[in-house]
């Protein structure tokens, strides 16, 4: 199964999916069917001495496994970040290396990839 969830303010594609905090959801499209997953609102983690980067961002992927494989974008032609699954259904990914900043991922789209 092959996820892609994008939050954004100008586009949305109903599918089976559900995003928590987003009414209504704005899903992106997968290569097959996309009903194995619900995701969770995110929750950023600010870095405590440097707070205008993002060191992390989390959320609940209902469906997911500790085999899935999850990584992210939170800036539209950013880059993309591996995943921890260990803790599934709550996935967390580090934003730091390259490191992400606020205001770059303020207002943007964060792209949710998953697989397994």
């Amino acid at each position: 199964m092959l996820l892609i969830a994008v939050f954004t303010a100008t586009s949305a594609y109903a599918y089976t999916n559900t995003v928590g905090g987003v009414n209504p959801p704005h899903l992106g499209s997968g290569s097959s069917a996309i009903n194995k997953y619900t995701l969770g609102t995110p929750t950023y983690t600010l870095n405590a001495n440097s707070p205008q980067n993002v060191d992390s961002v989390s959320f609940t992927l209902t469906g997911a496994t500790t085999s899935a494989v999850v990584r992210v974008r939170l800036i539209a032609a950013g880059s993309w970040y591996n995943c921890n699954a260990s803790g599934a259904p709550t996935i967390t990914c580090a934003t730091t290396a390259p490191q992400v900043t606020a205001v770059a991922a303020n207002g943007n789209t964060l792209t949710v990839v998953a697989t397994g």
